[in-house]
């Protein structure tokens, strides 16, 4: 846990300064031992640290501290970026050990090591995607964790950017005049997405294709669901100083 991760790093700051030794782990107590193992993670010196957990997996097999020991293997592999490898680590974690205190931090990290190769929003969306399936999947198995919060921002941002994607669609479709073709990115982003805080900027983007098209009945339209849906978006602010609150007054620029 994130508190507990905290307090090993402290002690391993103590241990280092009483004792200065070169030694992969200290003769001690489990706490001190893994105090060590902790700080190497914590200091970037991700190598050591997987020697040093999968040493404690073999020391406390059998024990607590061999769940610690293997979600520090998993945590190790995600900070030197092995993704494959930690999601590996993290999903054996979860078959072999069910019940433990830190299995919900091994399926929230599995969704972070899909979060962390996110590519732009104008790339492939395959590991966002994926992102968004384990961060569901999680709210659904770990309702009362306290990762919820997080994994909902997580849901959020892999839902903004697939929101994101669809926008920049749609603009691509604007530029080549091919304006039925833009209204359905902008629709998606409007419906499907309307959680996201694009969903203002897709209506405005409806309304100002159907007023390239001079069809001013449509457009007023949209812009009457922008003002209905988000009266405080600064893109109905936008429709209000470059329509006078009027809607659409036929062809003209953005």
């Amino acid at each position: 846990m994130p508190r507990a991760f905290l307090r090993s790093v402290l002690v391993y700051a103590l241990l280092c300064s009483a004792c200065g030794t070169g030694e992969l782990l200290p003769e001690g107590s489990p706490e001190e031992r893994f105090a060590r193992a902790d700080g190497y993670l914590a200091r970037g010196k991700e190598q050591k640290s997987l020697e040093a957990y999968r040493e404690l997996g073999r020391i406390y097999t059998g024990t607590e501290w061999e769940e610690r020991a293997r979600l520090g293997i998993a945590r190790s592999y995600r900070s030197m970026k092995e993704h494959p490898a930690a999601i590996q680590e993290y999903e054996a974690f979860i078959r072999r050990y069910p019940r433990s205190q830190w299995v919900d931090d091994a399926d929230f990290e599995i969704g972070l090591c899909y979060a962390d190769q996110r590519k732009k929003p104008e790339l492939d969306q395959e590991m966002n995607l994926k992102a968004l399936a384990q961060f569901n999947d999680f709210l659904a198995e770990h309702p009362t964790s306290e990762l919820v919060p997080r994994a909902r921002d997580e849901v959020k941002m892999a839902r903004t950017n697939l929101a994101r994607k669809a926008l920049e669609n749609g603009a691509t479709y604007v530029k080549i005049r091919r304006y039925e073709a833009a209204r359905f990115y902008f629709r998606l982003v409007a419906g499907e997405y309307a959680d996201t805080d694009l969903a203002p900027e897709a209506l405005y983007e409806i309304a100002r294709t159907y007023e390239r098209e001079k069809m001013p009945e449509e457009a007023a339209e949209a812009f009457e669901e922008l003002r209905t849906r988000y009266p405080d978006s600064p893109w109905c602010a936008r429709l209000e100083r470059s329509f006078g609150g009027t809607g659409a007054k036929g062809d003209g620029g953005t």
